[in-house]
């Protein structure tokens, strides 16, 4: 009986380190609260972004370009293609189309075919261009959890566009 009762009790502590260390892996998610604010959250190093540089969307998406570009512009209406990186607060990358082999991201802008946060930071871009989108959970998947995205996840993408039609 007493071994039992040993088992159960480090059974619970590691089961308790493992929920400690799953709820800690996106320190910007909160699956059960209140969803982070972008503005307050707390990015991985390797990302370089200082929130302060960066400009809010009448939406509330963030967004910063690295490079402008020269070509025609992102406007409501026109047809985009376009190459991305998909990450978490933590530096996790959850979705790419970065490989030559992988096909661009086409969707025509403010026809609700990508997330409105994503949509939001592509409007206005020009051909040539790079940017940063810093996406608050209300603009992403909300309390929706996804392949590798946890629920309210800020997310965050590198956007290249290569065309706009």
């Amino acid at each position: 009986m007493h071994n039992g009762f040993t088992f159960m009790r480090r059974a619970c502590v590691g089961l308790a380190v493992v929920a400690a260390v799953v709820s800690c892996a996106n320190p910007a998610a909160a699956p059960d609260g209140p969803a982070p604010d972008p503005l307050s959250a707390v990015y991985a190093p390797g990302l370089g972004i200082n929130i302060s540089e960066y400009q809010v969307t009448t939406n509330g998406a963030l967004t910063r370009d690295s490079a402008v570009g020269g070509g025609a512009v992102a406007i409501l209406g026109k047809r985009v293609s376009l190459r991305y990186i998909g990450y978490l607060t933590d530096g996790t990358v959850f979705d790419k189309n970065t490989a030559v082999t992988d096909s661009l991201l086409v969707f025509t802008v403010g026809a609700g075919g990508v997330i409105t946060g994503f949509d939001d930071g592509v409007s206005n871009m020009r051909v040539g261009g790079r940017r940063m989108v810093v996406i608050p959970p209300k603009l992403g998947y909300g309390s929706t959890p996804k392949a590798g995205i946890p629920a309210n996840s800020i997310l965050i993408f590198w956007i290249s566009l290569t065309k706009v039609q």
